[in-house]
């Protein structure tokens, strides 16, 4: 058995020699290279083909001084496997690693005990991007897992980081494999779940842009909720929806309503075989995706996030938490929300932390489900609105947390809607006796301009709880200390100092700031901000005053800390006194009869003749008579005994009348807007004369969709009937005519007539360099389609000889007919044999003109693969120059994996050759990294070995 040390020894050699063969093999993009690991896979992790790898069997064997056997090319699948054949040869067998465990409980209360592998520290490194993120924790520790979701009490599924970046490769290829672009918009209508997580990560593999939406929540709303999501798919000019079978049901009526949209597909359907990695080219400034407000104050807007935004934010907010790989999030939020998207998911996934989650659904019918993943899961992060903390003191029942340990729970977060005092306190109170710590409850701030977090406590603390006069708070909007004991005084959560690196101030109607504890509006600014509401400049321009950024809250600053008091459109203004709907409506929300959280107040008639009115709308499941009208009397003395405010009317509403956001908060302008038309308490329609209504408005855009999608088919039908009527007479044309050259030129206009006929634009840019090859040449193409080499063939009118996959001569017919075109067959499976191909191609190349596809192969994915080495090694061992050559528009007219092909142009742009400076390998790389640059900046395709 070899010694520990010599063992460690051995394997930093070997991944020296493995670093150094590929610094020499791809010189030019060193920085890119992935580290190298004793299990990196050679070909998959690492990039290095047969001939590369070949060179690096022969600097192993200068380096160990052994003769490795041939068989070691294509057995060898990482660098452990040669260091164990150099150690079998050199009679020491190496020690064998110890292997991670790996979760495999699906159980709750047991959960806790396996996920103790998730305890190891680990550096994470500066990523750009959130696909780099992901790729370095699935290569890293692929096993370890990423988030376990809960499902049911019996029923938890785990998900790791390589299965995640495995599923989210097979996404990237079903949207390409659709006719994404990139930078193109993806919505996402998903539920919790699993493939919500592949969904947004293949999005992102793509390099296309999600856009996270709320499913429905009730088929009798159906026609409201549509009508929203089409407003936010029109603006995000969607191109394909990810959702639900039962939404895609709905397809004909989403996409008639949305003229951008051509798929509105299920993961099933989106499935496919996974990339090889993902498509590069996204900056740290890109858009990451589309965060739609939840309009509470109004139409939803796309806020803009960029990479850089996320990074900034959630490291910000780290800065205050310190958490690390040993923390567990544990959320019900949903994950078409900026805190439960970005402040949970995002950041778990940055840090490599344990993240727990769960419907919210199941949260609203089982509260105390998530108090138990806190415990089970030892959870310490966890986020909720203040209505969560509600939900859970009015549903809980003691006999339900029997047991329960919440000691673990260090950061409570309460944000996104107003922080209610007694709330906090009575939570404090009541779940003490099960572990809950006072200092653990966390008042925070924050909005999806700013990626989520602004404001938190500096410290881990007790809430801070402001007590200040009512009456010159709301009549001067100074926000004056008053006695603990005065009963009429008002009591305002403070959420703390801005994150690191941002800033808050407090600023009048003309924008002067004011003085510490004197309201007015916040704004902020900082690098998490974003740069605007997409496809959206007026709104925008209201956005930014400067470079600070209007939140649309109000509050005020004591000792640097922030009291958030309203939000500026909701304030109601009765006799010179500024009055927020939160207390009215917190207040309201405490009766018996009343359902807390459905109750919305809001100011209706101004500028009416009869004034300003203070209006009520109040959701309860009592029918009664005489007990509403009980209750309304209640709702007017507590307005006025308790707030000094005269209600002018209350109106109490069946269940699911307030209307709200999808993050559940209240949307206080639509209820009165309603209240206004006489709309508020409507009979609820039934569902299909909803979708009837809804269809009726867009049978125009169905049509014309029906009629696009009758061309499409009708021109590829076409195109294949005139490639069958060409190809026949060319195939035996060319099996039996004399001389290569003639054969060619059959070939060669073979192509352009099938160009001709299926009214395809060939555009040849530099063209009198093909009909001048040199007859010893090494022509270099990029490869995206089946259509590439019959492109070619129409391009080139002198005769060249194809470069192409041996499998295609086991084909009985074609043979001969490739033969007689001058193809050399090259084996792709075998390493072996393809560096001996190569080895052959170099010996008969003289004289001859080459085209090699150095790719090897292709996907539905844009960019430029590795390119393989047999083509640069024939060039410099034959001293022959290499001519790039640009092929663009193949990959849209015929995507892989397609068979439909679809009218539009295609071009060849053909460089300046390049000249082989010796015969070695080392002229050899450099022919490559000069060439594959060159088509780089001629196709302006993205770098695939960017990743």
């Amino acid at each position: 058995m070899a010694k520990p040390g010599n063992q460690q020894s051995l394997e930093r050699d070997m991944v020296n020699a493995v670093s150094e063969t590929m610094a020499e093999a791809m010189p030019e993009s060193r920085e890119l290279h992935p580290e190298v690991t004793m299990d990196s896979k050679l070909d998959s992790d690492l990039g290095l083909d047969s001939l590369t790898r070949a060179e690096l069997l022969v600097s192993v064997e200068r380096k160990f001084g052994v003769q490795l056997p041939e068989q070691l090319l294509s057995e060898a699948d990482t660098p452990r496997d040669i260091l164990e054949e150099v150690m079998r040869l050199k009679g020491e067998p190496p020690a064998t690693p110890a292997q991670d465990d790996q979760i495999q409980d699906q159980d709750p209360d047991t959960a806790l005990d396996s996920g103790e592998q998730n305890r190891e520290h680990f550096s994470v490194p500066d990523f750009d991007t959130f696909q780099q993120a992901l790729s370095w924790h699935a290569r890293e520790h692929p096993e370890r897992t990423y988030l376990h979701w809960v499902k049911s009490y019996d029923d938890v599924q785990s998900l790791t980081f390589g299965d995640l970046h495995k599923g989210a490769l097979r996404v990237a290829n079903g949207l390409f494999q659709h006719d994404i672009e990139q930078r193109d918009t993806i919505a996402l209508m998903l539920p919790t779940s699993h493939d919500y997580f592949y969904s947004f990560m293949g999005a992102l593999y793509a390099n296309a842009i999600p856009v996270p939406l709320y499913p429905p929540m009730r088929a009798s709303a159906i026609e409201e909720h549509l009508k929203r999501q089409a407003a936010i798919l029109n603006n995000a000019q969607a191109r394909i929806m990810i959702t639900v079978p039962e939404a895609r049901k709905l397809a004909a009526v989403i996409k008639g309503m949305v003229p951008s949209l051509e798929h509105v597909l299920t993961l099933d359907e989106l499935w496919a075989k996974p990339l090889d990695r993902p498509v590069s080219g996204t900056k740290s400034d890109d858009i990451a995706f589309l965060q739609y407000t939840s309009g509470s104050t109004g139409n939803p807007k796309g806020v803009i996030l960029s990479h850089a935004n996320l990074f900034a934010n959630i490291g910000a907010g780290n800065e205050v938490l310190n958490a690390d790989q040993h923390d567990v999030f544990v959320s019900w939020l949903p994950l078409y929300h900026d805190m439960g998207l970005i402040g949970t998911c995002l950041s778990s996934l940055w840090y490599g932390m344990h993240l727990v989650i769960m419907s919210p659904l199941l949260f609203l019918t089982r509260p105390h489900y998530w108090l138990w993943a806190i415990d089970r899961f030892g959870g310490t992060l966890s986020p909720s609105p203040n209505f969560g903390y509600e939900l859970c003191l009015k549903r809980i029942k003691d006999e339900e947390m029997e047991g329960l340990d919440l000691s673990s729970w260090r950061h409570a977060f309460n944000g996104a809607e107003t922080v209610s005092p007694d709330t906090v306190n009575r939570f404090i109170e009541r779940f003490s006796q099960w572990g809950f710590k006072a200092n653990a409850m966390a008042p925070v701030y924050g909005l999806a301009e700013n990626c989520v977090a602004l404001v938190f406590p500096e410290k881990t603390r007790e809430p801070v709880i402001d007590t200040i006069d009512r009456e010159r708070f709301q009549k001067d909007g100074e926000a004056t200390p008053a006695s603990p004991d005065d009963t009429t005084a008002l009591r305002i959560v403070c959420c703390g100092k801005a994150i690191p690196h941002h800033y808050i101030r407090i600023v009048d109607n003309d924008g002067y700031e004011l003085d510490e504890r004197q309201e007015g509006n916040l704004q902020f600014t900082g690098p998490s901000a974003t740069r605007g509401y997409y496809r959206n400049e007026d709104d925008t321009n209201e956005l930014f005053d400067g470079q600070w950024l209007n939140t649309g809250d109000r509050g005020y600053i004591a000792n640097g800390e922030l009291y958030l008091s309203g939000r500026n459109k909701d304030l109601i203004v009765r006799a010179g006194r500024n009055i927020y709907p939160s207390e009215i409506e917190e207040a309201v929300g405490e009766l018996d009869l009343v359902r807390s959280g459905c109750v919305a107040a809001f100011a209706s008639g101004l500028g009416e003749s009869s004034g300003e009115r203070l209006i009520v709308v109040a959701e309860t499941r009592e029918k009664d008579e005489k007990k509403l009208a009980e209750v309304k009397d209640k709702i007017h003395r507590i307005a006025m005994d308790a707030l000094d405010i005269e209600v002018d009317e209350v109106l109490m509403v069946r269940p699911h009348t307030v209307p709200k956001t999808s993050s559940g908060k209240l949307r206080r302008n639509d209820c009165r807007l309603r209240y206004e038309r006489g709309e508020l308490e409507n009979d609820n329609e039934p569902v299909w004369r909803q979708l009837i209504r809804l269809t009726r408005g867009t049978w125009r855009q169905q049509a014309s969709q029906n009629l696009r999608s009758i061309g499409r088919k009708l021109y590829s039908g076409w195109a294949w009937a005139v490639l069958g009527l060409i190809a026949v007479p060319a195939w035996a044309l060319i099996n039996i005519l004399p001389g290569f050259s003639l054969r060619w030129r059959i070939a060669h206009w073979a192509g352009r007539l099938l160009a001709l006929l299926t009214g395809t634009r060939l555009d040849v840019q530099t063209s009198d360099r093909l009909r001048n090859l040199p007859e010893g040449c090494v022509l270099v193409a990029n490869h995206s389609s089946y259509l590439d080499a019959l492109t070619l063939a129409a391009a080139i009118p002198e005769p060249v000889s194809f470069v192409a996959k041996a499998e295609l001569m086991n084909v009985r017919f074609l043979k001969r007919f490739l033969t007689r075109l001058g193809i050399e067959p090259v084996e792709r499976g075998d390493a072996r044999s393809s560096v001996g191909d190569s080895r052959r191609i170099a010996e008969s190349a003289k004289g001859r003109r080459l085209l090699f596809f150095p790719e090897g192969s292709f996907d539905a994915a844009p960019g430029l693969r590795p390119f393989h080495m047999g083509a640069f090694m024939t060039a410099a061992a034959m001293k022959q120059e290499v001519i790039p050559l640009a092929i663009k528009g193949t990959r849209r007219k015929l995507p892989a994996d397609r068979w439909n092909p679809r009218p539009g142009p295609l071009n060849v742009t053909v460089g300046d050759p390049i000249e082989p400076e010796g015969d070695d390998w080392k002229s050899a790389v450099q022919l490559r990294d000069r060439a594959r640059k060159a088509i780089l900046e001629m196709t302006g395709e993205p770098d695939r070995l960017a990743h």
